[in-house]
């Protein structure tokens, strides 16, 4: 364990760097930035003005003399996995932003540099914290939609983009921009490994050559299934969640939602008429007693903060919630969808003329 506060250095001080962490961590009296890095010497100057920190031109030359005990890494994305095994390599805890690497094979590397140092390596998918993934959770745990069998989620917006995210070279691209945080909250949900996968990714208006457009279908060893689209080319708003289950529906925006449902015991079980349709009708006069209801997602538990459990685990040996290895999947899931269609083609016969 460690003393208060843990200090903390931030190398890459962009959106994600100094509006992300570095406005979280300056306001928490258990973590004290005492190092930053970036290339651009404005960027290290307002920090100094600011934190009263310690300023590097890059993360080799902070590596050489700050005393920071956790090294936050928020450089471009293909930058991930170096730069996070030369910090664990340091002695030195490291916080990744996502996506934590490129390829799965990069973040096997890193798991492993976290082994063998024997330094702990945090991945930041902070949406597991929040209060839309927690009201998803309590729902299903809940019992009250019946057998979660599907779960569906659109993360729509409109935006032509023309910044170092939509190139390859950089790792640009929904599936690693946004893609990361949907994915993640998938995986949590579906309770069970992803067995099967289908994809289409497409690149419609952005400058660059990356995907703006991402569809992917997962099946999972228990049965449920996800069908999640991350698009930057959806002009209306569309349900942002919705769950289906055997005795209702959920249907929610990320702040409201609209659940209907029945208590399956409150109704006779369903017998098959196997023969000819009573009065030629399909169908029965089953009444189901319907309850609607719109919750605003508000979880009924506490919602912690991303960095309330990295505190929690450097000072007090707490178990980290987001683990290495559950990020890691989300990557061998990105992966896997970049190649698109992997079902089992089907084998059919051809006829003869």
């Amino acid at each position: 364990m460690m003393n208060l506060p843990i200090r903390t250095a931030v190398v890459g001080l962009g959106r994600a760097g100094w509006d992300i962490h570095v406005a979280q961590l300056r306001q928490r009296p258990d973590f004290k930035i005492v190092d930053v890095a970036d290339p651009d010497p404005k960027r290290l100057d307002e920090a100094s003005r600011a934190l009263g920190c310690a300023t590097h031109p890059d993360l080799k030359s902070l590596l050489k003399s700050s005393k920071a005990d956790l090294v936050v890494i928020a450089t471009p994305s293909f930058a991930h996995e170096q730069d996070s095994v030369n910090v664990l390599k340091s002695g030195r805890h490291c916080l990744v932003e996502k996506p934590m690497a490129m390829h799965f094979g990069e973040a096997q590397r890193m798991i492993a540099a976290s082994r063998k140092s024997k330094k702990k390596l945090f991945v930041h998918q902070n949406y597991r914290f929040g209060k839309e993934f927690l009201f998803l959770r309590e729902i299903m745990d809940s019992g009250l939609l019946g057998r979660i069998f599907e779960i569906c989620g659109c993360w729509f917006g409109f935006a032509r983009r023309n910044d170092w995210q939509t190139l390859r070279k950089n790792g640009g691209g929904v599936l690693n921009n946004t893609g990361p945080h949907a994915i993640d909250m998938i995986l949590n949900l579906l309770d069970s490994p992803v067995v099967a996968l289908s994809s289409d990714l497409q690149h419609i208006k952005d400058a660059g050559d990356c995907e703006d457009h991402a569809h992917i279908f997962m099946k999972a060893k228990n049965g449920r299934t996800a069908d999640i689209t991350v698009s930057t080319v959806c002009a209306l708003p569309s349900p942002k969640w919705i769950l289906l289950g055997s005795c209702g529906t959920l249907s929610c925006d990320g702040t409201t939602s609209t659940l209907r449902y029945y208590d399956p015991k409150l109704v006779p079980p369903l017998t098959v008429i196997d023969g000819p349709a009573p009065e030629r009708k399909y169908g029965n006069d089953d009444v189901l007693p319907w309850k609607d209801e719109v919750r605003p997602v508000e979880p009924k538990g506490k919602c912690p903060g991303y960095y309330d459990n990295v505190a929690d685990v450097l000072l007090r040996g707490a178990k980290m919630v987001v683990t290495p290895e559950s990020a890691a999947e989300v990557i061998r899931i990105i992966e896997w969808a970049r190649k698109g269609t992997v079902f089992p083609p089907l084998k059919m016969k051809t006829l003869k003329r």
